[in-house]
């Protein structure tokens, strides 16, 4: 995705629906932003079924408000997909999941800064491209070296997103200010993925390639309406940060504002409701327990929750959307480094946090160091869709040999450089079986239905927001949620 401009963070656009999604914004509220004020009353119970990012920000904001919150987590460990691995030398570290902060996504931005946590900005560079086994790099107001592409895209290159993306955004709505999809969006694009609608803008199939090494695989497979969603919301992304000394830094701060409150190894097995409250029951390590509450929290991605019993059953489409929803495969296949020997390259100084943009297995080689210190080098081939599948294919033992050879293709010195490897499936994770949510062609309605209010069960996750796969999104849908059980009491 294209980034413009810096982001005024006081700058706030109303975000009020994205085809019938409610959505918590700061400063569109009665109180500034923060959640209704209701009385001290530790009468009042929530429970919140999940500890990833999205279920800690809903029982933050309710325990704010003196509200009993407890959390359930099936895993020992709490953070979902915000995850950072340690395990390197020199205190090095790379994240598993979510790695990129844009500037406009403001309300990560308020976790850093109330949190105390600094952010450090990933430096621009040199990206070396890795295209039907042309190795280059672009100089800018160069002709691109790809045969195939139109005039206009053999100089513009990548910068075709200006015409065949952001020349459209009026004709799509802003989920901003909650006027997308305008009439006749859905009927248009819904039944199309991306790589369809740039090929009905005027894109070459040389281009495509091109596009799809800077934006992730994932770009064959989502649909149209999600993608452009979130460009036109994100379009002023122009700095991308991270936390110094990883994201999953947030994580650790909320978990000791709730220290106490949350309760891990609980696998959910069923959540019943009636009038008054909320029943949940879980397998606590082969003991069966029951907790109740007055409202509920579903923090829990849809895969695994296709496990979960509910008494009375949920309205049909929502059986339909949680039984359908797809998860996105990701895999990422990291590699400590004993030199960052891409800053010696033959081709000049090569940098950026995407330093590799390839059409190999490998897809996007990001260089996690890029806002770290010292001589050695952490890369991640970040690979998604079928590149992923792939990956996740090779038995474990294994996947190192078979990226490195992806790697040596564009990275010869990879075999005399590499220290460490550490791989991560999503797919195979069993407690999200994905990497993070995509509307696919012809699943549009389901926008509507996802986040629905269910009786006395409220849905947060990343699987709700627009920002679906964002540490912003798991955010701004824990606080919508904490917002509806507020408003409603």
């Amino acid at each position: 995705m294209k980034s413009k401009t810096r982001f005024d963070r006081r700058r706030f656009l109303e975000l009020l629906s994205v085809a019938g999604v409610a959505v918590y914004l700061p400063g569109c509220g009665p109180d500034d932003g923060q959640p209704p004020n209701n009385p001290p009353a530790s009468s009042k119970k929530a429970l919140v079924l999940g500890g990833g990012l999205a279920g800690l920000t809903a029982a933050y904001d309710l325990s704010k408000q003196g509200w009993d919150v407890t959390v359930l987590e099936a895993q020992a460990s709490a953070g979902g997909r915000v995850q950072t691995h340690r395990a390197f030398e020199n205190g090095q570290y790379a994240e598993l999941g979510a790695t990129r902060i844009p500037d406009v996504h403001d309300l990560t931005i308020a976790y850093a800064e109330e949190f105390g946590l600094k952010l450090v900005e990933f430096q621009d560079g040199t990206p070396l491209y890795y295209l039907g086994g042309n190795r280059f790099v672009h100089a800018e107001g160069t002709p691109w070296p790809i045969d195939g592409l139109s005039a206009e895209e053999a100089m513009e290159g990548l910068g075709m997103w200006s015409t065949y993306i952001a020349a459209n955004f009026e004709k799509f709505g802003n989920p901003r200010d909650g006027s997308f999809p305008l009439p006749g969006v859905v009927d248009q694009w819904d039944g199309k993925t991306m790589i369809d609608y740039l090929k009905d803008q005027g894109a070459t199939d040389a281009f495509l390639p091109l596009y799809a090494s800077d934006n992730g695989s994932e770009v064959h497979k989502i649909g149209a309406l999600a993608w452009m969603a979130l460009e036109v919301a994100d379009q002023d992304w122009n700095l991308t940060y991270h936390v110094e000394g990883g994201n999953d830094l947030i994580v650790q701060k909320l978990l000791e504002k709730l220290d106490g409150k949350i309760l891990f190894e609980k696998v959910v097995k069923s959540i019943s409701q009636d009038d008054t409250k909320v029943t949940v029951t879980v397998d606590a390590k082969g003991t069966t327990e029951t907790y109740e509450a007055d409202y509920l929290v579903c923090a829990i991605p849809f895969p695994p929750l296709r496990d979960v019993t509910f008494s009375p059953a949920l309205p049909d489409d929502k059986q339909k959307a949680i039984d359908e929803l797809y998860m996105m495969t990701a895999a990422r296949g990291t590699f400590q480094t004993k030199t960052r020997f891409w800053k010696n390259d033959p081709l000049g100084e090569l940098g950026g946090l995407k330093l590799v943009k390839s059409d190999t297995r490998a897809e996007r080689v990001w260089d996690l160091t890029n806002t770290q210190t010292g001589d050695t080098g952490i890369l991640v081939a970040y690979t998604q869709n079928e590149n992923a599948d792939a990956f996740g294919a090779v038995p474990e033992a294994e996947r190192e040999a078979f990226m490195q050879a992806e790697i040596a293709k564009f990275f010869p010195e990879i075999e005399a450089e590499k220290s460490s490897f550490h791989q991560k499936v999503w797919a195979q994770d069993p407690w999200v079986k994905g990497a993070w949510t995509a509307i696919l062609p012809g699943q549009w309605w389901m926008m509507a239905v996802i986040p629905r209010v269910e009786g006395r069960i409220h849905f947060a996750g990343e699987h709700t927001s627009i920002w679906a796969g964002w540490m912003q999104g798991a955010i701004e849908s824990g606080k919508r949620a904490a917002s509806e059980i507020l408003k409603k009491s």
